[in-house]
């Protein structure tokens, strides 16, 4: 190469990419710094609410790439912040996954016909939690 030439550059290696959002609407303290922690080892921006109300605002406010979406909340169920987050225009788009350790309540429910775009069950599986993640955020896969 020529110094007139230019330098091909990897994506990957570029520094002022944007770090993908993931907001966690989760109330269970554990979870949320499980979650958190394992998202920000990753280089993801997390945003965090700890009830559906606040995780709309949130939502409405940043865009996040992905919210992960407990189904059992204190002010309304994942199932219905998520129906609202589907209804309104600049959210539809992004990616809602529901987690919850009730797997019997969940699989009693149809998850697509929620809205959401997946489940994953707590506890998760921490070794492929990132995996999941970034499928959901670059593919916006159905099936975990």
């Amino acid at each position: 190469m020529t110094d007139a030439e230019p330098i091909p550059v990897l994506l990957s290696e570029r520094r002022n990419v944007a770090p993908r959002r993931v907001l966690i609407v989760e109330d269970n303290a554990l979870d949320m710094a499980l979650f958190g922690a394992l998202l920000r080892a990753a280089n993801f921006e997390v945003l965090e609410a700890n009830d559906a109300s606040r995780g709309l605002d949130l939502a409405r406010e940043h865009r996040p790439d992905l919210v992960i979406m407990d189904v059992r909340l204190p002010d309304m169920s994942g199932f219905e912040a998520t129906r609202i987050l589907k209804d309104e225009h600049t959210t539809r788009n992004i990616p809602v996954v529901l987690t919850s350790a009730y797997g019997p309540y969940i699989e009693g429910k149809n998850v697509e016909a929620s809205g959401c775009d997946g489940y994953m069950p707590t506890p998760i599986e921490t070794s492929k939690f990132i995996d999941l993640v970034q499928s959901f955020i670059t593919t916006g896969a159905r099936n975990i």
